[in-house]
């Protein structure tokens, strides 16, 4: 494959690694639950501030093994979760899930040519799937919801980037989720995207018509190896294992969300390096095809994966950040949407 395809498969296979608000373990309670299917998980639940039930906002965080709370080289403290959860703790519980085998906070080790990276363990590859991501999302709800103090008529399922991704099977699984917001993550079968991404290139002569196909071709063989060896944990392509990107893609997000009557949120970026909005823009026409009308489509024209923009202003590069303000969309939007009587989860 020529070098332009590897740097453009290089951007779009990197997760959300947000540099916010840091909130300490102590922020949270945690809980160690386990399943017959997941096996032993952590989740973290914001500490009420004040009395009495409130709605359950379940966060799903992007691609990658990184811990929830990272220190970088410069001594700099990061963390996996795009929204500032300080600013919805006290109206809402607020639920983290951590990778398989992976600590609530650890340092990020670094190659020699300077790429971030924290090492993979066992559980993590032995276990990482969609299947996993959803499933312990909703053994999460089920036990907190069990417990008590939780506001049924608002549990809600947020997703970011790969988190995009998981939160509508979640929905799938458990009748409980009254409302799913999808930030950033693609609609169709994720590999497509990358073949996307390749004739865009080409198509804007970044590369020539030639490589363009190169690396379209070359991708078909990837996949072919990938769904005929699905399960594999010990092959790999581009840093996951086979086991992870087939169960990405046996049943796309798309099709998860057409089988919900509840209210979706699909939020964009219009210039997302990363996740290309033409694969995005495919949901909402398929929703109008079919005549469903629980999805709102959500646009920032000139955002990024991270909701940074850029314009150009009388001749000036002017730069804005609306991270926060795409979350409190999101949050408003939950509001407005607010059901006090279930309908049906699933169609029939």
């Amino acid at each position: 494959m020529k070098k332009a395809g590897y740097i453009f498969l290089f951007l779009l296979l990197h997760g959300f690694m947000a540099v916010g608000q840091i909130f300490p373990k102590s922020f949270f309670e945690h809980y160690q639950l386990s399943t017959k299917k997941t096996k032993s998980f952590d989740i973290y639940v914001t500490k009420p501030v004040a009395k009495g039930p409130k709605p359950l906002l379940i966060y799903l965080d992007g691609s990658g093994n990184y811990p929830i709370e990272y220190k970088t080289k410069s001594g700099r403290y990061s963390t996996s979760i795009a929204m500032n959860i300080g600013r919805y703790a006290k109206d809402y519980y607020v639920v983290i899930i951590s990778k398989p085998g992976t600590p609530f906070s650890d340092s990020l080790q670094y190659s020699h040519s300077g790429r971030a990276f924290y090492p993979e363990n066992a559980s993590y590859k032995e276990l990482y799937s969609l299947d996993w991501r959803a499933e312990t999302a909703s053994a999460a709800i089920d036990f907190l919801v069990k417990k008590g103090d939780v506001d049924k008529n608002k549990i809600i399922v947020m997703g970011y980037s790969e988190g995009s991704q998981v939160a509508p099977k979640v929905a799938v699984l458990n009748k409980k989720v009254t409302h799913v917001v999808c930030f950033v993550g693609n609609a169709l079968n994720q590999l497509y995207d990358f073949m996307i991404g390749a004739r865009l290139q080409a198509y804007s002569g970044k590369i020539s018509a030639e490589e363009g196909q190169e690396i379209v071709d070359s991708l078909y063989r990837e996949y072919a190896k990938i769904y005929e060896n699905p399960t594999s944990v010990t092959e790999n392509w581009y840093g996951e294992s086979y086991l992870k990107w087939s169960s990405f893609t046996q049943t796309t997000p798309l099709e998860n969300m057409l089988k919900l009557h509840i209210p979706i949120l699909y939020v964009a970026g219009g210039r997302d390096n990363n996740q290309t909005i033409l694969d995005m823009d495919y949901a909402k026409l398929e929703f109008l095809r079919k005549g469903k009308k629980n999805l709102t489509y959500k646009v920032y024209p000139n955002a990024d994966h991270y909701f940074q923009e850029e314009k150009v202003v009388d001749g000036k590069v002017k730069k804005t950040d609306r991270l926060d303000e795409a979350h409190q969309y999101a949050i408003d939007w939950i509001n407005a949407n607010h059901q006090t009587e279930r309908t049906p989860t699933t169609a029939k």
